[in-house]
């Protein structure tokens, strides 16, 4: 199975590999509830200044570079409308909808982004 949180601190580039492991350690020690399990993890190839984080019971995104909280978002499944990616060459822009909202991390690598809307598609099945 294709490891996308390893992949994404793989793929983080010369001195962003440190970085990524502390966001992920951060999210994890901070935003996941007794029980949940972080499945994914996504940022752009080119710099890790955008985060998806996927559990097993929300999603999340994080702007790094944005003062305040008004571009990150918390989203259950049950508000998730659907999970598009769009290809281009070996990078993809992944788009997750809601009625009110939508989330575009653009620049995650193609298997990265497959395996997040492959998650995610498959969490909104089982919100039905």
């Amino acid at each position: 199975m294709f490891d996308s949180i390893k992949k994404s601190i793989e793929q983080a580039g010369f001195g962003r590999k440190g970085i990524m492991k502390r966001y992920i350690k951060t999210f994890s020690d901070n935003n996941l509830e007794e029980g949940e399990e972080l499945l994914e993890v996504a940022s752009p190839y080119d710099k890790p200044t955008k985060l998806l984080f996927v559990t097993d019971k929300k999603v999340c995104f994080y702007n790094m570079i944005k003062s305040g909280d008004e571009e990150d978002k918390k989203l259950s499944y049950k508000n998730i409308t659907s999970c598009e990616i769009v290809l281009d060459q070996e990078l993809a822009d992944i788009h997750i909808y809601t009625d009110n909202h939508t989330i575009t991390l653009p620049k995650a690598p193609e298997k990265t982004a497959e395996q997040v809307k492959t998650t995610i598609d498959k969490r909104i099945q089982e919100e039905l």
